[in-house]
Formats: structure tokens, C-alpha cells, sequence
């Protein structure tokens, strides 16, 4: 079994006895994708909500680029479009003195990633989001559990 590293900004698939990891999701999302019939799953490691037409960028960087390009590798790696699912964790606020929506980025890549989720029809089976602390997140590609640690908190399944 490989430890397939995905690093912000990042997506990576496979469809082997693998596990995909991210660490140091603060405000950052983890998004993993799975198709439960073919066994293959991907991850991506969002850390701003929009590209704003950022052409020249990664699209693993913003959630209206990485939830596309996310798909699209996941099914060239052999996945099914109909079959897919997903889980999500991060979405920190690492600075919770700053109260406003509008200043709080992990509220708003939260929020980001599910509404892209939604226009393409990926039913979101699972998360853990919020709070005040980064997380790390583990996708067992195989067996298609996503598990998630919180600093200071033991490893879950989400």
C-alpha cells in the first residue's frame, strides 16, 4: 500500500491499494471523490474558494476549478461519473477573532466546495468542517473510507 501525498493545491487519483493523504488543512479544504463500483478515488487540496479567471493557475488551487478537474481525472482514471461520492474536511477558522462571514476564508471554501458538488451532481456522503483547528485527512482508496484527524484529536471516519 502506497501513502500518496497530495499537496495544496493538488490533485491526485488512483485506483491501487493506495491512500491518498493531505495534511495541513486549515482554511483549506480536502475534497475526496470515490466511485464505490470501480474502486478508484481521488483528492484535491482547495485553498481559495474562486480562480477570478486566474488562467495560468493550478486548478487543484480554488474550488471552481478543482471540483471540475477532480471529476474529470477521477473518470479517466476509470471511475464512473453516476457513481461518484464525496467527502469533505478543513474549513478552519484559524483566526477566530475575526468574526465577519466575509473575513472567515475557511467559511467560504466550505461553502465553495459544496456548491460545486452540487451543480455537478456529487452527492456529498460525509464531512468535517468548521471549527478552529487544521486536520488531516486519509482516503483509503480500496476500501473507500475517508478518515479525518483534528490536531490534538484521534483519527475518525467520516
Amino acid at each position: 500500500m502506497a501513502e500518496i501525498f497530495v499537496n495544496m493545491g493538488e490533485i491526485k487519483v488512483s485506483a491501487g491499494d493506495d491512500v491518498l493523504i493531505t495534511v495541513g488543512l486549515g482554511s483549506c479544504v480536502g475534497v475526496a471523490l470515490y466511485d464505490p463500483e470501480s474502486k478508484v478515488g481521488g483528492m484535491a487540496h482547495v485553498f481559495l474558494a474562486a480562480s477570478k479567471d486566474r488562467a495560468d493557475s493550478e486548478p487543484g488551487k480554488f474550488a471552481d476549478t478543482a471540483i471540475p478537474a477532480l471529476l474529470e481525472a477521477v473518470v479517466r482514471a476509470g471511475g464512473k461519473r453516476s457513481q461518484l461520492v464525496a467527502k469533505i474536511a478543513g474549513g478552519a477558522n484559524l483566526f477566530p477573532k475575526l468574526t465577519q462571514a466575509s473575513l472567515n476564508v475557511g467559511l467560504q471554501n466550505v461553502a465553495a466546495v459544496k456548491k460545486h458538488l452540487a451543480l455537478h451532481k456529487v452527492p456529498l456522503r460525509g464531512e468535517d468542517v468548521g471549527g478552529n483547528s487544521g486536520r488531516k485527512m486519509l482516503l483509503y482508496v480500496q476500501k473507500g473510507k475517508v478518515m479525518v484527524q483534528s490536531i490534538g484529536s484521534e483519527l475518525r471516519e467520516i
